[in-house]
């Protein structure tokens, strides 16, 4: 008993340290409390309205699932080659993971397609590939596939130019090859290309030799892989030339609003919340969500 009145006085002696509604309001966790439920409020009615126009919209919610790539038979590389592919994400979602897995299919034996890879950000510095440090002085620098060409030394403007040249060099190459009977089949690793081709720049002058890769390198068995993940800042007309789109987790309003040129509400909204590695492939008006595989360097074959 006398243990009991001892903690009785102890409690009735501390001080009150429940917070007024005043006190909240002052610190500014009243209204973010508020706010941050209105969100979660707005964001269950969408999906509410999105689930009972299911039909409407073409999708069937409930059966839709992910499907894993492990084998990668759902690469579609032959599309790809023919048509372009354009990746589009946020930081971490899983476009570098993507794109590595694809260079790898291009040097297996059986496919037998060169690359070239134009890394900004020493992504792939672990890829048992030829690489070739890129600075301001050897701009100039001898085309080759199957290489990394590191170019985060360079300016932006720097890089433009570099790549500008090399796309132009590679693509007479290719036209001198399809006049003798020697289509190559060649795959060109464009990272972080919000920086290489940004918002109208396609309409310039400035970037004709690009656009001429772009629209015309696969009648001479050129393609490519643009990715970035700033979609608000990259030109439109790139999306639009390439047949083939992955879409990964993306946040940042302008990015997602961007994204309804292609994608159905339902897909706009989900982007927000897909797990990493986990995208929706679009070939044409196709669209399906896919979980990939994790990339492994010991897979690479280098011819």
């Amino acid at each position: 008993m006398r243990a009991q009145e001892i903690d009785r006085e102890r409690n009735l002696a501390l001080p009150s340290i429940s917070s007024t509604d005043r006190e909240l309001k002052e610190s500014g966790a009243w209204f973010e409390s508020r706010d941050q439920l209105m969100r979660d409020q707005e964001k269950s009615q969408v999906m509410a309205y999105l689930e009972s126009q299911a039909h409407d919209l073409g999708f069937d919610l409930v059966k839709r699932k992910s499907e894993y790539a492990e084998d990668l038979d759902n690469f579609p590389l032959e599309q790809i080659l023919k048509y372009a592919c354009f990746v589009a994400g946020g930081r971490g979602s899983g476009k570098s993971n993507l794109l590595k897995l694809l260079v790898c299919e291009c040097l297996s034996q059986k496919v037998e397609v060169k690359v070239k890879i134009f890394d900004p950000s020493l992504t792939w510095k672990s890829l048992p590939l030829p690489k070739v440090k890129v600075t301001s002085e050897n701009l100039e620098v001898v085309s080759q596939w199957n290489t990394i060409y590191d170019i985060s030394r360079l300016s932006v403007l720097h890089a433009r130019k570099f790549v500008m040249h090399m796309l132009s060099e590679d693509l007479k190459e290719a036209v001198c090859l399809t006049d003798i009977g020697r289509k190559p089949r060649c795959l060109v690793i464009l990272e972080e290309s919000q920086n290489l081709i940004p918002s109208h720049s396609l309409r310039s002058m400035k970037f004709a030799e690009i656009s001429r890769f772009l629209t015309q390198g696969r009648n001479f068995g050129l393609s490519f892989v643009a990715s970035t993940q700033r979609l608000a800042s990259c030109d439109i007309n790139l999306v639009e030339v390439s047949g083939v789109k992955y879409w990964f987790r993306m946040s940042g309003h302008r990015n997602i609003v961007k994204t309804r040129f292609w994608l159905s509400k339902y897909e706009t909204w989900n982007l927000r919340n897909l797990e990493v590695g986990s995208c929706y492939i679009q070939i044409g008006s196709r669209i399906k969500l896919l979980k990939l595989p994790l990339f492994k360097t010991e897979k690479v074959i280098v011819q």
